[in-house]
């Protein structure tokens, strides 16, 4: 009996021993790490100079451009600037964000609302005249501008005016458009009507400008300076 009872426990000692050693050696092996070589060491510097560098060049060739769509493919599109300039956009489905801020608040918009005869603004590292687009924001075009009334038409609310540049716009006077006159006589600008509007007038103006060929607008603002006080 005694014989028995030596050798069960002589098996749970060498058991017990197994086991503790088996542990020992999992908490070794998932404590040590190997040691970085030189050459990795060389690799992981060389690996953050290159992504420093690609991100100061990046910086260094941020450009904004703006201009109305021309042409739109599967992967980029093309605009053209104020001063007829074209531009290649190349877009890319995860770094590329797309934004509306025509409603005075930021929208997020998708590529499949970049339209032909939209106005937008585009920034992103330029390459010539093409640039990788981070942002693209769909806006408007405010443009102001100044002539003299060369014609006012009472029947549907509208002026001819002729610019320095010898264009000609006509202008529709809307229930919104804000209307100021400069008065002669206390030098102040006063609110004002349309009837008080006469040919030869100067006319500075504010439109919302599209890409279209017609030169036909409504007036969002409008500050007018009698002809008179240019000939006292």
């Amino acid at each position: 009996m005694k014989k028995i009872i030596a050798i069960c426990l002589l098996t749970l000692i060498i058991l017990a021993n197994a086991s503790l050693g088996r542990a020992q050696d999992a908490t070794s092996a998932a404590t040590v790490s190997p040691t970085p070589t030189k050459e990795d060491k060389e690799i992981i510097d060389l690996k953050d100079k290159i992504a420093t560098k690609v991100a100061e060049l990046n910086k260094a060739n941020q450009s904004a451009v703006s201009g109305y769509v021309t042409k739109v493919s599967d992967t980029s599109f093309k605009i053209k600037s104020t001063d007829d300039t074209e531009y290649e956009i190349k877009v890319d489905s995860i770094v590329t964000k797309f934004y509306q801020s025509t409603t005075g608040q930021k929208k997020n918009l998708e590529y499949s609302d970049i339209k032909k005869d939209v106005y937008v603004v585009v920034s992103g590292p330029q390459l010539d005249k093409t640039i990788n687009a981070n942002s693209v924001w769909v806006d408007e075009e405010f443009v102001v501008l100044v002539g003299k009334v060369s014609e006012v038409n009472k029947d549907d609310l509208s002026l001819k005016v002729a610019t320095s540049e010898k264009d000609t716009y006509s202008l529709d006077i809307e229930s919104s458009t804000k209307q100021l006159m400069f008065n002669t006589k206390t030098l102040d600008l006063e609110r004002t009507g349309f009837s008080k509007i006469k040919e030869g007038d100067t006319i500075h103006f504010v439109i919302k400008k599209t890409n279209k060929a017609e030169m036909r607008y409504s007036a969002i603002r409008m500050l007018i300076i009698p002809q008179e006080y240019f000939i006292k």
